[in-house]
C-alpha cells in the first residue's frame, strides 16, 4: 500500500523528502506512526533498513520491520543489552517455572504414584481415556502391593491409602510444630541473654557513674575542709596581730605590714608571741 502525496509515509515526513508510490518504508511506516520509524533509524539507520528491505521478498517484510521496530525500542530502552536482556529474564523465568513444576510434580507423585511426573498430554488423555492402556500401579496399594494379591477389595484399599495419607500429614505437622517450638526456644534464650547482657552493661555504668559521683565529692569535700582551714588561721592570726597591738608592742607600720603578710600567708614572715 503507497502513501499518497497528500499523506506522506513516515520515513518520508521524517528524512523531509517526497513519498512516491515505489517508496519501500510507506507500507510499513505509516504516517500515524511515527516514533517506529525515528527508532528505527536511530539505531539502524534509513538506508541500512531500505537496503534490508530490497533484499527480503514482500512476504517476509513486514514480519522484518516489527523485528527491527522491537530490537531498536529495546535498544533505545537498554543501551547495554537491548532486546536481549529481556530475552535472558523470560528465560530464566522460564527455568524457575519449570524446576517449580517438577518440584510440585514429585512431590505429587507421592500421593498419586509415578503418573504425576508424565507429561500433562499424556495425563489429559489418560482421563479422557482411562481403560484404553492399562497401567499396573493405578491398581496398586501402599506401598506398592497390589489389593488383589492381598485378598482386599478396593473400598478397604482406599481407605487405607486414606489412612496412610492422613498420618503422613499428621506426622509432617507434628513435625512443622517441633521446628516451630525449637525455633521459638532458640529465639527466647537469644533474646534471654541479650536481655542479661543489656542489663549487665546498664550495672556497669550505673557503678561506673556512681563512682564518679563518689570522687567527685571526696574531691569537693576536701576543698571545702582546705579553705575552713585556711580561713580559720587567717582569722587566729588577726587576733594574734590585734592583741599584740593592743599591748603597744608594734607600731603601726610594723601591724600593717604583718596584716598584709598574713594576707600572703607568707611562711617567711614569724609573728611574736605575747608574753
Amino acid at each position: 500500500m503507497a502513501s499518497s502525496s497528500n499523506s506522506p509515509c513516515a520515513a518520508c515526513k521524517f528524512l523531509r523528502r517526497k513519498c512516491t508510490q515505489e517508496c519501500v518504508f510507506a507500507p510499513y511506516f505509516p504516517p500515524d506512526q511515527p516514533t517506529k520509524f525515528a527508532n528505527v533509524h536511530k539505531v539502524f539507520g534509513a538506508s541500512n533498513v531500505a537496503k534490508l528491505l530490497n533484499e527480503l521478498n514482500p512476504t517476509q517484510r513486514e514480519d522484518a520491520v516489527n523485528s527491527l521496530a522491537y530490537e531498536a525500542e529495546a535498544r533505545l530502552r537498554d543501551p547495554v543489552y537491548g532486546c536481549v536482556g529481556l530475552i535472558s529474564i523470560l528465560q530464566h523465568r522460564l527455568k524457575q517455572v519449570q524446576h517449580d513444576l517438577n518440584n510440585a510434580k514429585k512431590e505429587l507423585a507421592n500421593y498419586i504414584g509415578p503418573s504425576a511426573m508424565l507429561p500433562l498430554s499424556h495425563q489429559h488423555h489418560q482421563l479422557l481415556h482411562p481403560h484404553s492402556h492399562h497401567n499396573p500401579s493405578s491398581n496398586t496399594g501402599p506401598y506398592g502391593m497390589s489389593p488383589v494379591g492381598l485378598g482386599l477389595p478396593a473400598a478397604q484399599t482406599q481407605a487405607q491409602v486414606q489412612l496412610l495419607l492422613r498420618e503422613q500429614q499428621q506426622q509432617q505437622h507434628h513435625q512443622q510444630m517441633l521446628e516451630a517450638q525449637h525455633l521459638a526456644a532458640v529465639v527466647a534464650a537469644r533474646e534471654q541473654q541479650e536481655m542479661l547482657r543489656s542489663y549487665a552493661q546498664q550495672q556497669q555504668q550505673e557503678e561506673l557513674v556512681s563512682s564518679n559521683n563518689r570522687n567527685k565529692s571526696i574531691r569537693i569535700s576536701n576543698i571545702h575542709t582546705r579553705s575552713r582551714e585556711q580561713r580559720a588561721m587567717r582569722l587566729r592570726t588577726l587576733i594574734r596581730l590585734l592583741e599584740l597591738w593592743s599591748s603597744s608592742r608594734l607600731s603601726l607600720s610594723a601591724w600593717c605590714f604583718l596584716v598584709l603578710c598574713s594576707r600572703f600567708n607568707s611562711p617567711h614572715i614569724q609573728i611574736p608571741e605575747s608574753s
